[in-house]
């Protein structure tokens, strides 16, 4: 089976990163879960809003239940991925504000994870849910009997509403999320991740720059590869193609590291440039 084939058979979830902390988790092979007062949205950071149990929105509580609230909704920790979009919308390792924001400005790495692997790691408790985007917060609101022994499950009856919604105009993300209650607050909590990693892709904005630095992040990267390639111990079947997104004068590609197999070009899809048509050129 071809690289290409391989790919395009994966039901595939991806995590954009800085360079560095992609060889942590390589050779790691877990993932952390992050904190939700870490988050860039402002609102994952100041989650709440109050309402009563009859879903009236209040300001006031005791302070013992407001205390209370505050340490059980930041018990919650989560991994986020990004999906492939719906169809039409743009694959998932295709996503220019992503490897902006999430893998140092292009220079990054996408982890590409089988889901139906990563799922074998999931343990009981765990929450997994596509976030939906809405246009207004009112899926924060959580409602509550002003009881503070009862917050904790209240909070954990209402998990996919206060977890899993973000302002629509967050919607480029295409994010699923992972949750998990995580008692201990020192402690960091990590999922083993198995044999869920497949493919790793690197930005071509690099070589464009340093070509020294590009060609020695691939080589790092695959000396990573290899020794969980060894680890798993399953011949061919084991190995994690390094590919390469990169961009041309006029079209997107993701290409092996060698440049042999094409397995992806924005010609066959979306951002197709027509000089006349969708763009000018401008001499």
């Amino acid at each position: 089976m071809s690289i290409k084939e391989q790919f395009e058979k994966t039901e595939k979830l991806y995590h954009f990163t800085s360079f560095d902390t992609a060889l942590k988790i390589i050779e790691s092979n877990r993932l952390k879960f992050g904190r939700l007062n870490n988050m860039n949205d402002i609102h994952e950071n100041d989650k709440l809003m109050f309402a009563d149990a009859n879903g009236q929105e209040i300001d006031v509580f005791p302070s013992d239940v407001l205390d209370a609230l505050y340490d059980e909704i930041y018990k919650y920790r989560q991994i986020s991925f990004t999906a492939d979009g719906a169809k039409g919308d743009k694959d998932g390792f295709d996503l220019h504000q992503m490897w902006g924001l999430y893998a140092d400005k292009g220079e990054g790495a996408c982890l590409v994870f089988d889901k139906n692997e990563l799922k074998k790691g999931f343990s009981k408790g765990m929450i997994y849910e596509r976030v939906s985007y809405d246009e207004t917060v009112e899926s924060y609101y959580v409602s509550f009997s002003n009881n503070p022994s009862e917050i904790a499950q209240e909070v954990k009856e209402h998990a996919s509403s206060i977890f899993f919604h973000k302002r629509k105009e967050w919607e480029h993300e295409q994010e699923s999320r992972l949750l998990k209650r995580c008692p201990i607050s020192m402690r960091e909590e990590y999922m083993c991740l198995g044999h869920a990693l497949k493919f790793v892709i690197l930005s071509s904005k690099l070589r464009n720059i340093d070509e020294f630095l590009y060609f020695k992040k691939i080589k790092e990267i695959k000396e990573k590869v290899e020794k969980v390639e060894i680890a798993r111990n399953v011949g061919k079947t084991g190995k994690i193609p390094v590919l390469i997104y990169g961009n041309g004068l006029f079209d997107y590609a993701l290409c092996t590291e060698d440049g042999e197999e094409e397995l992806w070009n924005s010609k066959d899809g979306y951002d197709i440039l027509v000089i006349g048509e969708n763009c000018d050129l401008y001499i």
